[in-house]
C-alpha cells in the first residue's frame, strides 16, 4: 500500500498519468473525462482515473518542487504507472517566447542538488522521444503557439531561479538566468527534471507540456483566469495526443 498516495493500487492507473502541480487543477483535466473515480486525496496529492475516448487515463497532483514530486512519481511507478506527462507551468527565458505559449522540453538541466541520492550529476534528464514528439506534433496540428528546447529545473523559486530578494544577495545566483540563456536554455520549472530522471531509471516514458505563465524579460504574468483556461486546453491537447498514440 502506498504511504502517501493512499487508495492507489496496481491496476487502478490508466495508460498514462498526467502530473499537475496544483490539486486545484485536477478538475481541469477530469472535465475532459467520463466515469471519473477519485482514488486518493491526501495532503497535496489528489489522484483520479477516468476515460477519454474509451481509454483509461489518470491524473495526479504533485505539489511544488522536488520533495513532493519525488514521492508522487515513485509511488505511481510502484503502482504500475505506464507513462507520465507533466502538464504544468513555467517561465520563459527567451525573448520570443511569450506568456501564454506552450513549451515542450526534450531535456532539462537539473539543479545540482536534485536527485543526487538516485544518480550522479552527469546523468541526463531527458524526455521519451516518441512521447515528446507525439505531444509536440499535436500542438502543431492544433496550430498552437508551441516551442521546444532544453529547460532548467530549479531547486528553489527565488535565488535558485535568478530572482533577487531584498534580504540576501548572491551574485552567483543572480546571474544564473543570464548564463543559462547564453547556453540555449529556454525556460524554467521546478519539477520536470525530477520526473524525467526517475521515469528513465524505471523505464517509464515521460514528457511535458508546459504553459508559459510569464516571460521573465517582460515580467508580465498571464491573468489567473486565463492561466486556468490555458491549463484546461493543454490537458485536452495532451489527452488527444495520448489517445491517438495508444490507438496507433
Amino acid at each position: 500500500m502506498s504511504i502517501h498516495l493512499q487508495g492507489v493500487t496496481p491496476g487502478s492507473l490508466g495508460e498514462a498519468t498526467l502530473l499537475v502541480g496544483d490539486p486545484g487543477r485536477i478538475p481541469l483535466v477530469t472535465d475532459h473525462w467520463q466515469n471519473v473515480t477519485e482514488l486518493c486525496r491526501n495532503r497535496e496529492f489528489v489522484v483520479c482515473s477516468g476515460t477519454y475516448e474509451d481509454k483509461l487515463f489518470s491524473v495526479c497532483s504533485t505539489g511544488i518542487g522536488l520533495g513532493s514530486t519525488e514521492i508522487a512519481v515513485m509511488e505511481l511507478i510502484e503502482n504500475g504507472a505506464q507513462a507520465f506527462v507533466r502538464v504544468g507551468g513555467c517561465g520563459s527565458w527567451r525573448e520570443d517566447i511569450p506568456a501564454g505559449a506552450l513549451l515542450f522540453n526534450h531535456a532539462m538541466i537539473r539543479d545540482k542538488s536534485l536527485l543526487h541520492a538516485y544518480v550522479d550529476d552527469n546523468y541526463p534528464a531527458a524526455a521519451d522521444p516518441l512521447l515528446w514528439h507525439a505531444l509536440y506534433q499535436e500542438a502543431c496540428r492544433q496550430k498552437k503557439q508551441a516551442f521546444y528546447g532544453i529547460g532548467f529545473t530549479a531547486g528553489t523559486y527565488y535565488l535558485g531561479q535568478g530572482r533577487s530578494v531584498p534580504w540576501s544577495e548572491n551574485p552567483a545566483e543572480s546571474k544564473l538566468m543570464t548564463d543559462l540563456k547564453a547556453r540555449g536554455v529556454i525556460n524554467c520549472d521546478m519539477e520536470t527534471a525530477i520526473i524525467y530522471t526517475l521515469a528513465s531509471l524505471y523505464n517509464v516514458p515521460a514528457a511535458n507540456c508546459l504553459v508559459c505563465h510569464v516571460n521573465r524579460d517582460e515580467n508580465v504574468f498571464v491573468s489567473p483566469k486565463d492561466y486556468q483556461e490555458m491549463h484546461r486546453e493543454a490537458a485536452g491537447l495532451v489527452l488527444k495526443a495520448l489517445a491517438n498514440r495508444t490507438r496507433a
